[in-house]
């Protein structure tokens, strides 16, 4: 509800609304790629994770993705102390 229109539950937010991202659909047809380019940059994805990824992006939304990476961003972020 919050990408949709954030005042709806923050009343004084000045972040603008993406009701977009709820119907636009995620194109797969090249995810593989992108995930291969993305490993040799040092990303861990396994060759079962790059041969899933089209099937597991079918019916997603643009709002999914953007949910799935809101929820993982500091998650693979080392604390230094």
């Amino acid at each position: 509800m919050h990408l949709i229109n954030p005042r709806d539950v923050v009343p004084e937010s000045i972040m603008p609304g993406y009701p977009w991202l709820e119907e636009n659909e995620l194109d797969g047809s090249d995810i593989q790629a992108k995930m291969e380019t993305l490993r040799k940059l040092g990303s861990p994805y396994t060759d079962a994770e790059i041969e899933a990824a089209p099937a597991a992006l079918e019916g997603k939304t643009e709002m999914d993705a953007m949910i799935a990476y809101l929820q993982g961003l500091g998650v693979h972020v080392k604390l230094r102390r």
